[in-house]
């Protein structure tokens, strides 16, 4: 790179049917106020006109690789980091809107940590009208103490008591890390946590950055893939990741007798909230099954430690005073309201 240029950052948007958000999406991206930019549009055979919209912008830095036929959204991934080239490289979604100072923001923690292998944002979260309806922050106690980036047993630690509050279209990576450590998602192992692995591939190798900063809006909606996770009856893939992790010498060095009383707890309230998704879903036995699971102590116990614990005392005994004969056509509102305030 010649003295005094910018870094080259790749900007890959994979797309499928997108063009109703596409255009908002591209359109904060050619905002960025770092305008070194390459930005691949990396479509996954839409039958809808999500590469005409594409096409509208007259902007040099944009290129369009059209796939023959679609090759699944993980495939999809995996080709954008072959096509990426530059110094940095991030997948942005095709429906959520980047701040103009996102890209500024993460290529100056990039430039000044070289350790880190890569950073993401906080977000705004916004519905598929684009109104803001919350935000995903970091963890208080990280707001600080990942200043120069986070190693894998904090990382690790962190995400054993608060789940996973990484945002992945927020994510920007070396792009040698991409290509030479990472290649590709390794869906086959963790479904729609396969993200999550990827941070902590990273993280095992070098640090990884979270700024304290909502540098984008991420859209929430029923029509996108993240809603019906929020609303699956399975044990979410999430669990595939850690326990992957915690199999392994790194994960258990990493943790204490408290972490693994964290990660129960985040069992508990995944095993509450499936049991409340069955429950609305009409399968009544089938949630009492679930229900069945916990043991009532541990429940009682964890509701005395943090706000979230008692959230999930609640709904549990919300469930099972109401998954009776007589009353399981009512109290759908108040079932809502406690998933919602549990924050899944």
């Amino acid at each position: 790179m010649p003295d005094g240029e910018a870094p080259l950052d790749c900007i890959c948007i994979p797309t499928y049917n997108a063009g109703a958000t596409l255009a908002e999406t591209l359109a904060s991206v050619v905002a960025q106020s770092h305008q070194r930019l390459d930005i691949l549009i990396v479509d996954n055979a839409s039958t809808d006109d999500t590469v005409a919209v594409a096409r509208n912008f007259d902007d040099p830095r944009i290129r369009i690789h059209e796939n023959a036929e679609n090759i699944g959204a993980e495939g999809n991934f995996n080709r954008c980091i072959a096509l990426a080239g530059g110094d940095y490289t991030a997948i942005f979604h095709a429906d959520d809107v980047y701040l103009p100072e996102m890209v500024a923001e993460q290529v100056a923690f990039l430039e000044r940590h070289p350790a880190a292998g890569g950073v993401l944002t906080e977000a705004v979260v916004i519905d598929e009208q684009g109104a803001e309806t919350g935000a995903i922050s970091l963890p208080v106690e990280l707001r600080t103490a990942g200043g120069a980036g986070l190693g894998f047993p904090e990382l690790f630690r962190a995400v054993l008591r608060h789940s996973n509050f990484m945002i992945c279209p927020s994510a920007m990576v070396r792009t040698a890390v991409y290509k030479n450590d990472i290649r590709r998602w390794r869906g086959e192992l963790f479904g729609s946590s396969a993200d999550l692995d990827i941070w902590f591939r990273i993280a095992l190798r070098s640090q990884i950055g979270v700024l304290p900063m909502k540098l984008m809006k991420y859209r929430v909606g029923d029509a996108q893939f993240s809603s019906s996770v929020r609303r699956q009856t399975a044990q979410a893939d999430f669990f595939r990741v850690m326990d992957y992790y915690l199999a392994r010498d790194e994960g258990r060095a990493a943790v204490t007798a408290a972490d693994l009383e964290n990660y129960r707890k985040l069992l508990r309230r995944d095993t509450a909230m499936r049991a409340a998704n069955l429950f609305l879903n009409g399968e009544f036995q089938q949630s009492a099954s679930l229900l069945n699971e916990l043991r009532s102590s541990d429940v009682l116990r964890g509701a005395m430690d943090d706000k979230r614990s008692l959230m999930v005392f609640l709904l549990l005994f919300y469930l099972k005073v109401m998954n009776r004969p007589g009353l399981r056509g009512c109290g759908r509102r108040p079932l809502r309201y406690l998933k919602q305030a549990l924050g899944k």
